[in-house]
């Protein structure tokens, strides 16, 4: 059996619409709510080795089969609260609520190859998400459904230096609204990244680039469209069949389209429990935040909650 660290780029996951005064402040779902939820499946990616969940971000290592082909599934149930469920920065769009999330993963290993000492594998992926809100008013307004796919190249070096490249293909839809596909979202992106160990720990560090083409019934065409860069840490401590995994996750991102520049930065960590190889438990806490050259697109949130998680590979 060979080793392949590789990524598992299930796309962008958001947490939630961005629930706002005007029809034009309705669009903070691109690029926040896409990236802190990043960051929060971050964590999730690292207590389990043999199957990651993670929809963007840095590698973990994955045994292959001889021929280097698999098929790898997880389904995860999440139950959370969240300070500003609508991802909103004041006013009446800022509620709290709770959130039932529930997302189904797949991803295709296509192959493992050598090319004197580095090791590459194709990889395509393809996930679904479901994000249902509940404890306000109207607060179901705020529901999405998330269908994510996407091929990515991965490579690795003998001194564990990992590179990728991926297209990711992201788009929303509304369940309350005839399922009507809301956002559309296609994204490139190439990233390198450094595994290490910390005494018991496994650690991480990723640095990523990506452009966000967009399109949104709710704005006009090509308004968040944005190059982003973004950096990523996270670190596993595994405590017999506990995990504990912190996770930062900072990005820079600048629109195309206006004069806009934001900072946003998740912090969170996670307290998984290992009942087998293929079902867990967990407890999560994560704050998320953003901060614009447009006052209006500053942000703050904070989710606390618990889930269940099941994965198998073949």
């Amino acid at each position: 059996m060979r080793s392949l660290s590789f990524i598992f780029s299930l796309g962008i996951i958001c947490c939630s619409y961005a629930l706002s005064q005007s029809k034009q402040e309705n669009f903070n779902r691109g690029p926040l709510n896409d990236f802190s939820n990043q960051s929060l499946q971050k964590s999730n990616q690292n207590r389990n080795p043999e199957f990651i969940e993670s929809d963007l971000g840095l590698q973990r290592p994955v045994d292959l089969k001889d021929k280097g082909f698999g098929y790898h599934i997880g389904f995860s149930s999440k139950l959370y609260r969240s300070n500003n469920a609508a991802s909103a920065s004041s006013g009446t769009g800022r509620v709290s609520g709770g959130i039932f999330e529930n997302s189904l993963n797949n991803l295709f290993v296509l192959g493992a190859y050598d090319f004197e000492g580095t090791s590459f594998s194709p990889l395509f992926s393809i996930g679904y998400s479901k994000f249902s809100h509940f404890g306000d008013d109207d607060i179901d307004l705020l529901d999405f459904d998330t269908l994510q796919l996407g091929p990515n190249a991965f490579f690795q070096t003998s001194q564990g230096w990992t590179f990728r490249g991926g297209l990711g293909v992201m788009l929303d839809f509304a369940p309350n609204d005839g399922m009507e596909n809301t956002y559309r979202q296609f994204t490139p992106t190439i990233a390198v990244g450094k595994g290490f160990s910390i005494a018991q720990a496994s650690s991480s560090l990723e640095m990523s680039i990506s452009y966000h083409f967009t399109n949104s019934n709710q704005v006009i065409d090509d308004l968040l469209d944005r190059f982003e860069t973004g950096l990523l840490w996270t670190i596993n401590f595994p405590i017999n069949h506990f995990e504990i995994s912190p996770y930062l996750r900072l990005a820079y991102a600048n629109y195309s389209n206006q004069n806009r520049d934001d900072l946003i930065g998740s912090l969170g960590m996670e307290l998984a429990y290992n009942f087998t190889s293929w079902f867990s438990a967990n407890l999560f806490s994560g704050l998320s935040f953003r901060t614009s050259s447009e006052d209006m697109y500053d942000f703050g949130r904070f989710d606390v909650g618990g889930g269940l998680r099941l994965q198998a590979k073949f």
